[in-house]
């Protein structure tokens, strides 16, 4: 359960199930080199993908180990004034169908 702090801030209580990216390569030298984009200065290098990934995830856990997760809640999206302004609006669906025929066409899935 998250702690209001006032100001649209809540407090994450369980960070035991963070999900985060790992973004994996094999870099010029033939070394692996894992990155997490969430978390700056994560990565590690190693000659192996498992010890590489296994370098990040400590590299990680160090990372968060004195880290407070704050959540930021927005109620006023300035997108959703415009969700549906085009219903309705049959110049709009023309566009709309003719952009997705030329997607197509550039696309085809077979």
């Amino acid at each position: 359960m998250a702690k209001e702090l006032g100001m649209n801030l809540q407090a994450v209580a369980n960070l035991n199930k963070m999900s985060l990216h790992v973004l994996l390569e094999q870099v010029e030298s033939g070394y692996f080199m894992a990155s997490v984009p969430e978390l700056i200065d994560c990565v590690a290098s190693a000659e192996t993908r498992e010890a590489a990934i296994a370098a990040v995830q400590e590299k990680v856990k160090m990372r968060l180990a004195n880290i407070e997760v704050l959540m930021l809640e927005v109620s006023n999206n300035p997108w959703t004034e415009f969700i549906g302004m085009f219903e309705g609006d049959k110049e709009f669906a023309d566009l709309a169908e003719e952009l997705r025929s030329e997607r197509e066409v550039r696309n085809p899935t077979y």
